[in-house]
């Protein structure tokens, strides 16, 4: 399971959300648009607040939403804020995620992690005490009055069918009949002891422990095989992340190490998994969730530990846990790791959080003009000066007026007209971190935000100023014609097959046409060569187009700054956690040129791990975007049999082009074969072989626009047109045939890395060819100024790139409109 696909799940308005670490790009990116698609649009992030620090020291990944579609908190405890909670409310149901992952993209989609979910229902409501527990436990960590307090009394004002209280050590028994608790730190009992007090006085036979970090002597380890009294105790490691203390082993009694990576999809992911199984004849119990193997985390017979963790406890038949959980293989007879093989031991690199919480912040709200400071301890508020930023960190117009000299939190009074999205506190020398401004009208509109507001979430993503090309714009184009058609009833000119609107609902001048009707008869005009504007600008639809011109330059309305060829290196989905790479990692995103740690064979098998996974991502990413020219012409083939195409199909053929020619290289081979060779986030195409840019640009304008003499029409004889009584051509039909002539130029075209070029075959002319006897242009049009405009930025944006001269393709196109234009007619 990817825990991203979690928050798809519909039926809750509200989330909260907790973690170590947050990687706000993540949440932004994966986490949100799909718990708001799904309606959920009350949420709330709590992280500790020295990790929100360093997340907020990026200035290159600032959040773009916190404070305004969902609250961000920091906590501070004795340890670390450790909990890894999805917990999600509605009107009728709810459900509790307790998971090992942190809001980040290897805890979401990278890591080996573990998670369990208790949901609740109308007709299954066991389970909602443990969902009452988790409340009151995120209740602990959010201020009287403050804005996610009062989202958190939103909330349960929307779910009534809440306990209005619930013992914090609740055991609840499930339909299945087995029980489950919610396990939690409080200041009488660790996690550990309450686990004991879950098993109770079953004998346990073997005690199965999944941790990433450890004790540097084990004593916690150590001490649950003692308390549990197992005659068998078993540890899973990852050897070559040397985290395991070898070195104490032999003081842990009967334990016998086993290899993680033994478990299917394990070894090329950071295991980042918590997982504790006390197995016995009468039944497995099992604990997980966010504790490591660990006197902080677990605590000792007594006292409970300095962290802040949660845990699920829960039955499961006798020798169900292990098998359910992939790990029956690895346990298997023969399986035990040598204890001379594991490497010693090497702790990780700690986060600096004395560091980072010397820079704290403190708490900001607005309310109105009345902007609140929390100060962190040991500030004074009446030294400090506060700026104001927005969300790029530039100041924000307005000034600050203090409102008395007592207490906390600070007031002031904002005398300004766009809301902060950061403050920055600044006292002598002391410069904080940015915080966050949590602006409370903002959250108020997010909660009054109607659920099937999907279509709004959709079209947020084309207003992205980072956003690039990608795949998702085709998922774009498909939910803004879903949320159409069911915002609209039936179905609008945009997307419904044409030659099925009734006739009787058009207006005098609109026919539907073929698309050789509507140019034959825009032909028998005055030869008038004006656009007749968009098709799609009566639908969400423009936005899309709109976006593509925008990455061009085509009347831009985003501005972007990437490089040509050198984007940002491929993101890092597999290795983060909040120690495992130090306290800069945090999932960072780089897979750095230099040389793995160590020595001799862990040196060369860790290199030879990261090469494999940058081959991979290549690889998989080569082959989604193959899959979705594919999966793209097979829908239209299948929809051209029973019906006609639209303006909207051109759309997203003009979207996978730009997606192909995006992604695509000159280099003739991408594929890594050394650490030093860099490889690029979004240019996976080369130029040659069956990934090339060169050929998938042939199989989208094969299919379209190619004549196979009978056996199968091209797919732009099934394309209809509305004419509406203005003859010029649509100019989003313009955009897209300027785009498939730029692309077709580019193919003849285009040199490889070291400047030779490719041998034009006499299957590439032939398409060329048809592609402009069939699009039957006017001199004046093909070479006027729409695709004038969209071949100059297509240059602009991938000439370079792609190992392309504007002077070559201009060329290459005026040389193909001419004999296109007879060849046209003559086939009149």
């Amino acid at each position: 399971m990817k825990l991203f696909n979690c928050f798809s799940a519909s039926g809750y308005h509200s989330s909260i959300i907790t973690t170590f670490g947050i990687d706000f790009d993540a949440y932004e990116a994966i986490a949100l648009p799909r718990l708001r698609d799904a309606g959920c649009n009350n949420n709330i992030v709590v992280a500790d607040a020295r990790m929100l620090v360093q997340a907020l020291g990026d200035g290159a990944h600032r959040p773009k939403f916190a404070g305004r579609r969902y609250s961000v908190v920091g906590t501070q405890c004795a340890g670390v804020f450790h909990p890894k909670l999805i917990l999600q409310l509605g009107k009728a149901s709810g459900r509790l995620l307790v998971t090992s992952a942190n809001m980040t993209t290897a805890g979401m989609a990278g890591n080996f992690e573990v998670a369990g979910e208790v949901a609740v229902a109308e007709d299954a409501m066991e389970a909602a005490p443990l969902l009452r527990a988790a409340v009151d436990y995120l209740l602990r960590f959010l201020a009287p009055a403050s804005v996610a307090r009062r989202q958190v009394e939103w909330t349960l004002k929307r779910a009534r069918w809440l306990p209005a209280s619930a013992s914090p050590e609740a055991v609840v028994a499930l339909q299945d009949g087995m029980r489950v608790a919610f396990l939690a730190r409080n200041d009488g009992k660790g996690i550990a002891e309450r686990f004991l007090e879950f098993v109770g006085d079953r004998v346990v036979t073997r005690l199965v422990v999944v941790s990433p970090y450890w004790d540097h002597d084990l004593r916690s380890l150590r001490g649950l095989c003692d308390r549990f009294g197992a005659a068998k105790g078993a540890a899973f490691i990852q050897p070559q992340s040397a985290l395991f203390p070898v070195h104490a082993h032999a003081s842990a009694g009967p334990l016998a190490l086993f290899d993680l990576n033994r478990v299917p999809g394990t070894a090329s992911r950071f295991a980042h998994a918590k997982l504790f199984i006390a197995e016995g004849d009468s039944g497995d119990c099992v604990l997980f969730g966010s504790a490591n193997c660990t006197e902080a985390a677990l605590g000792t017979s007594g006292q409970a530990g300095i962290n802040e963790e949660a845990c699920l406890a829960r039955d499961l038949p006798a020798g169900d846990a292990v098998r359910l959980l992939g790990l029956e293989e690895a346990l298997s007879a023969g399986a035990e790791l040598a204890v001379s093989s594991v490497p010693s031991f090497s702790p990780a690199d700690d986060i600096p959080l004395s560091d980072l919480a010397a820079r704290l912040p403190g708490r900001f709200e607005l309310a109105g003009e009345l902007l609140r400071w929390w100060p962190p301890s040991g500030l004074l508020s009446d030294e400090a000066a506060i700026r104001l930023l927005d969300q790029r960190g530039a100041p924000v117009a307005g000034s600050l007026s203090r409102l008395g000299t007592q207490g906390s939190p600070a007031n002031y009074r904002f005398d300004g007209t766009v809301a902060p999205h950061f403050a920055q506190v600044h006292q002598g020398q002391f410069v904080s971190s940015l915080a966050v401004v949590v602006v409370e009208q903002s959250i108020h509109e997010s909660q009054r935000r109607a659920a099937g507001r999907g279509l709004a979430n959709v079209l947020d993503l084309l207003d992205d100023d980072e956003a690039s090309e990608g795949l998702w714009l085709l998922e774009v184009i498909q939910k803004i014609t879903e949320a159409e058609h069911e915002m609209r009833g039936p179905r609008g000119a945009a997307e419904q097959p044409p030659q099925q609107r009734p006739t009787t609902d058009a207006a005098p001048d609109s026919r539907v046409l073929s698309y050789d009707e509507f140019v034959a008869g825009r032909r028998a005009e005055d030869g008038r060569t004006a656009s007749a504007g968009s098709h799609l600008a009566a639908t969400h639809q423009e936005s899309v187009r709109s976006f593509l011109n925008a990455l061009i330059g085509k009347r831009a309305v985003l501005e972007f700054s990437e490089s040509q060829e050198d984007e940002g290196p491929v993101p890092d989905l597999g290795l983060g956690d909040e120690t495992a790479d130090g306290a800069g990692a945090m999932e960072s995103g780089d897979l750095p040129q230099s040389a793995p740690d160590g020595t001799g064979a862990d040196q060369t098998a860790e290199a030879k791990r990261q090469l494999r996974q940058r081959q991979r991502y290549v690889q998989d990413t080569q082959r989604s975007i193959i899959d979705a020219v594919e999966a793209f012409l097979r829908g239209l083939r299948e929809q051209a049999n029973g019906q006609s195409l639209g303006v909207v199909d051109l759309l997203r053929l003009r979207a996978l082009l730009i997606v192909v020619l995006g992604a695509g290289s000159k280099k003739t081979d991408l594929l890594p074969r050394d650490l030093a060779t860099q490889v690029r986030r979004r240019q996976v195409l080369p130029s040659v072989g069956e990934a090339s840019w060169r050929r998938l640009v042939g199989r989208l304008l094969y299919d379209f626009f190619r004549d196979r003499l009978g056996t199968r029409a091209p797919l732009i004889q099934s394309l209809r047109l509305e004419s509406d009584g203005d003859m010029g051509l649509p100019e989003d039909v313009l955009e897209c045939w300027a785009t498939c002539f730029w692309a077709t130029c580019a193919m003849r075209e285009a040199v490889n890395d070291v400047g030779a070029p490719f041998h034009v075959t006499k299957s590439e002319n032939m398409l060329a060819a048809d592609l402009y006897r069939f699009t039957r242009l006017l001199p004046e049009q093909a070479l006027g100024a729409v695709v004038h405009e969209v071949f100059s930025g297509m240059s602009r944006r991938y000439g370079d790139r792609l190992g392309v001269s504007a002077e070559r393709v201009d060329q290459a196109h005026l040389a193909l409109v001419e004999p296109a234009r007879i060849q046209s007619y003559a086939a009149r």
